[in-house]
């Protein structure tokens, strides 16, 4: 894994030997995140995954600052609520797969917090890049951390255009859209980013898209 410049060493939950489990949070007590946890150095990591999608380089050049992002549900469109699909694995997803690496987890988190949040359900040429993002919450111990491994995709035009009209359909939809899923209720627009018009949230994105564009830029 690449390391960004950070005192604390971006810990390799890659490593074998490692112990899996799950821990309810303060900040969530009704769901239970997974991490892992070194035996004998005593660290702790929690596992998270955002991705970075974009539109098929075949129809749309590449371009790493056009990127997918989603907005948290009731905030105004011009506010700092935006963010590429991202989220916590939960301890089920790993106790549901008890044999699958770490990698594997991982992908197949972010490909269902991907779902959950923007409605897209293929990724084409899903990646991790191999940066991650670590820190801590204020409530963790000082040996615990969490970790953003960064993912990298593309999407089609038909995914696209069904995200977007279903957003559309939300905006359309109010009353629908209370009864969904809690989890399928967190975003309400999908758009592409710009600084300007979509600014990201502030707690932890800034520092995930600079770990990113650093990372693939080198």
């Amino acid at each position: 894994m690449k390391k960004e410049s950070n005192p604390v060493p971006i810990y390799n939950v890659f490593q074998p030997g490692l112990r899996r489990g799950s821990e309810r949070l303060p900040h969530d007590p009704t769901k239970s995140y997974a991490y892992v946890e070194h035996p004998t150095e005593g660290w702790r990591v929690y596992l998270r995954s955002c991705v970075f999608l974009y539109p098929d380089p075949a129809v749309t050049p590449f371009n790493p600052m056009r990127f997918l992002v989603v907005k948290r549900t009731g905030a105004r469109y011009s506010t700092a609520t935006w963010e590429p699909p991202k989220g916590q694995m939960e301890g089920k997803d790993m106790h549901r797969s008890p044999r699958s690496s770490v990698l594997d987890l991982l992908a197949e988190n972010v490909r269902r917090e991907t779902e959950e949040e923007s409605h897209i359900t293929t990724i084409q040429r899903l990646r991790h890049t191999g940066l991650v993002f670590q820190g801590q919450e204020t409530t963790y111990a000082p040996n615990v951390f969490f970790q953003y491994h960064i993912f990298q995709g593309f999407v089609s035009e038909e995914q696209l255009k069904s995200s977007f009209a279903m957003f559309e359909w939300i905006r359309e939809h109010p009353i629908a859209f209370a009864r969904f899923k809690r989890d399928r209720r967190e975003k309400d627009a999908v758009a592409w980013y710009s600084p300007r018009t979509t600014p990201l949230n502030p707690r932890w994105c800034p520092g995930i898209l600079a770990t990113y564009l650093n990372g693939i830029r080198k």
